[in-house]
């Protein structure tokens, strides 16, 4: 069984994100899988080598302020039978009011539901 080595509590949820990569003409739309107060797990259709620092813009709920962060991928791996991949991406530098709504959000969905595995 592999160990856990993430500090913080992760909740699976498929929000609707933009990844903004350097180079790139347009941001990719996709979704997580799952977040915490550290990073997010999401598709992405392409690769971003490991330590590429990305723009996040992550929607939380319709109407909701978006949280706009920076990120650097610190993994990736093919989605079996598929084109796709998951992407690890850790936060970089959040505001204390964005790491504040995050984890105002990550505790209301762990009330609901279990904390993700690996």
């Amino acid at each position: 069984m592999q160990q856990e080595r993430r500090q913080a509590k992760r909740v699976r949820v498929y929000l609707p994100m933009q990844i903004h990569a350097p180079g790139a003409g347009h941001p990719v739309e996709t979704l997580t899988k799952d977040i915490s107060g550290a990073g997010l797990r999401c598709v992405s259709p392409s690769v971003t080598p490991v330590s590429t620092e990305v723009g996040l813009d992550v929607v939380f709920s319709s109407g909701a302020e978006q949280l706009s962060a920076r990120g650097k991928t610190v993994w990736f791996r093919t989605i079996p039978d598929s084109e796709q991949f998951d992407l690890g991406i850790a936060f970089v530098g959040l505001s204390d009011h964005d790491r504040r709504r995050l984890s105002v959000y990550i505790d209301h969905l762990s009330s609901k539901s279990s904390p993700v595995s690996t």
